[in-house]
């Protein structure tokens, strides 16, 4: 891979909006999810399959990444089904990045680096040790970015799933996300198949620092996209901005303009990479 390919690689992943997870089932159920639009397709072999299935399963994700690009959300570290999913995808041509079930240490993503090199990794931050270590795990390279796996963090904590419930630990993968110079964080999925629901709680992510959210189901996709796209009123703001401060900040007058400008600019950025993949 060159570095203008792999800072492209970069750019993209660091935007993503939608993460699709879908089961590795069968090529007919990866290539229906493939065309949903999604940002990034992740073939899973952990939650969405049961035991008996996953020898199936890594065969399935094999043959699929042999001709097809993806990702893969392999088990956690803790189980055996960690070393064999990297045994199953160790080479493959298709492999974009590994999504890391229940990351709970920087040894984890230290580890599966061993195994696989060269490839990016989401960390899956899903329990309160996660949230304890999430500052640590968000340096370790190579994670680029955190995703939030809600109803492990639920089960494990007694939260509720309400805005107020996990602000707390939208907050910290956020906060962490940022100091460690990684892309924001991914946040968990939407049970609801609600248009309106899914928008809101895209929405309540987006309002919390969060660029990309993890979906079930592959109607979801248009909805996430299109809430964690800027929107006419957010480019007409910073087309505005720009024209007012100088694209070079030469009419800037006062402190508070230069963090507007940046995030003009970083709005039109957004803007024209979305657009380029409609």
């Amino acid at each position: 891979m060159s570095v203008e390919t792999a800072q492209r690689s970069e750019v993209y992943v660091a935007m993503a909006r939608s993460w699709l997870l879908v089961p590795a089932v069968g090529s007919e159920v990866l290539a229906a999810a493939a065309a949903s639009g999604a940002d990034s397709l992740i073939i899973d072999l952990e939650d969405g399959l049961p035991f008996a299935a996953k020898v199936e399963g890594r065969a399935c994700t094999a043959e699929w990444l042999a001709r097809n690009a993806g990702w893969v959300r392999i088990n956690d570290a803790t189980t055996p089904h960690w070393q064999r999913d990297l045994d199953a995808l160790r080479g493959l041509p298709g492999l974009r990045g590994l999504m890391l079930s229940k990351t709970e240490a920087p040894e984890q993503v230290r580890d599966t680096a061993e195994k696989i090199s060269g490839v990016p990794v989401v960390a899956l931050v899903e329990s309160a040790a996660s949230i304890v270590a999430v500052d640590d795990i968000a340096r370790t390279a190579p994670v680029c970015r955190l995703a939030f796996g809600i109803g492990d963090y639920c089960r494990d904590t007694g939260a509720g799933r309400t805005p107020m419930a996990l602000a707390y630990a939208r907050s910290r993968l956020v906060n962490a996300s940022r100091a460690a110079r990684i892309g924001a964080p991914i946040d968990g999925p939407t049970l609801s198949r609600d248009a309106e629901v899914i928008r809101d709680d895209t929405r309540l992510a987006r309002e919390m620092g969060m660029t990309g959210r993890l979906t079930l189901a592959s109607d979801q996709v248009p909805v996430i996209n299109t809430a964690l796209a800027p929107d006419v009123d957010d480019i007409s703001w910073a087309e505005t901005t720009i024209e007012r401060l100088g694209a070079d900040g030469s009419r800037v007058t006062h402190g508070g303009h230069l963090p507007q400008l940046a995030r003009a600019h970083d709005i039109l950025r957004r803007a024209d990479h979305f657009a380029s993949r409609a």
